[in-house]
């Protein structure tokens, strides 16, 4: 891995990080860290490529020497703008996230927040349990299997534990007399969007089998 690459994963590795940090609790970053570095090493892998055509470029000979500033231009164009799509990227994903974070405090408060990428995050109310409590249905568009894989890792993390034994369908996390009820039962139906139900409520039927 060349010096540059290595400044430049070590540098998205750190943005990523922090909005990990942000947006879970610790005990979800040996889910989480994994997928981000992922990340940072393709964004790193791309960026390293740009860096390589420079070098390609600035060895060129003195016969080729107008060819080779003109290949170093373009090259340091290409950098400048992958930097710059980045950082927008990056700053679009931080406030879309910092909005959830807030909705998600007012609605959900308790289940960890989602943070396993989307658009269109809304949450909507879906009747009520037997003590009162709103059910809602946290709904994201542009989400993926694996992403809500990841989601029921973290609950679990979170101590989240199965309704039933032999699946994921239902967790509950027990807080001694209220409970925090997650449902993923056809969470796809109706893709592109996703839809998970959640609830915080004492009513201990909504965990009995």
């Amino acid at each position: 891995m060349s010096f540059l690459k290595n400044l430049i994963r070590n540098a998205v590795s750190e943005g990523i990080g922090k909005g990990i940090r942000d947006a879970v609790s610790s005990a979800a970053e040996n889910i989480v860290a994994p997928k981000a570095e992922e990340y940072a090493n393709k964004v790193a892998d791309s960026l390293d490529n740009a860096a390589e055509e420079m070098n390609a470029a600035a060895a060129q000979n003195a016969d080729e020497k107008k060819t080779g500033v003109s290949s170093l231009g373009e090259s340091l164009n290409k950098l400048s703008e992958s930097l710059e799509n980045y950082a927008a990227t990056l700053e679009q994903a931080a406030a879309s996230q910092e909005d959830l974070n807030k909705l998600w405090n007012e609605k959900v408060p308790g289940f960890p927040v989602w943070c396993f990428g989307g658009t269109d995050f809304r949450f909507e109310e879906n009747g009520t349990a037997a003590d009162g409590a709103t059910y809602y249905c946290f709904c994201a568009e542009n989400t993926t299997q694996e992403g809500l894989d990841l989601y029921v890792s973290l609950l679990k993390e979170n101590g989240f534990v199965r309704k039933y034994t032999t699946a994921d369908e239902v967790l509950y996390k027990d807080l001694g007399g209220e409970y925090l009820v997650f449902g993923k039962t056809d969470a796809f139906g109706t893709a592109p969007v996703m839809s998970v139900s959640m609830v915080r409520t004492t009513d201990r039927s909504e965990i009995e089998c």
